[in-house]
């Protein structure tokens, strides 16, 4: 008789089928498939992380201005950003302005490979709007592909 009950049992102990067990194999080789080249090109994730960035740095230079109630310039060159109270490059010390963390110089730097596609200083006055465009301001940011950095001209509203 207890012969008869381990036989019974025994299927609720057993393993996995080799049906389940190549077909996890084979959705793994999938997602492998998949996932790998996203993960060794990182050209392209660079440069969409660093447009973000700088979209991130414009957009602080905004409220910056706003609650200082004073113009705050977004100094940019071919390879960095930097926020300063005067549009002079490079920024004076006296004259940089503090990033989220208080620290001086606030700068975003571009990763090897990627350049910012124009040089100029951007000017937020104490209202956030920006008095020195004639039109919206395209900041392309040039790498593997071309992302962009969009600030509205009588809004100062920054997108990308």
């Amino acid at each position: 008789m207890a012969e008869s009950s381990l036989i019974k049992n025994r299927r609720f102990c057993g393993g996995f089928t080799m049906v389940e067990l190549i077909l996890v194999m084979v959705i793994a080789g999938i997602m492998a498939a998949v996932a790998i080249p996203r993960l060794v090109g990182r050209s392209n994730f660079d440069a969409r992380g660093f447009t973000d960035e700088l979209a991130s740095t414009v957009r602080f230079a905004q409220k910056l201005a706003i609650s200082q109630r004073t113009d705050v310039f977004v100094l940019l060159t071919a390879t960095d950003a930097t926020l300063c109270y005067v549009a002079t490059t490079p920024c004076p010390a006296a004259s940089e302005a503090p990033g989220p963390g208080g620290e001086k110089p606030y700068t975003v730097t571009a990763p090897n490979g990627l350049t910012i596609g124009i040089t100029t200083s951007l000017q937020f006055d104490a209202s956030g709007r920006t008095p020195g465009l004639a039109a919206p301001l395209d900041i392309p940011v040039n790498g593997v592909g071309a992302y962009h950095v969009w600030v509205e001209r009588e809004t100062g509203y920054v997108h990308d």
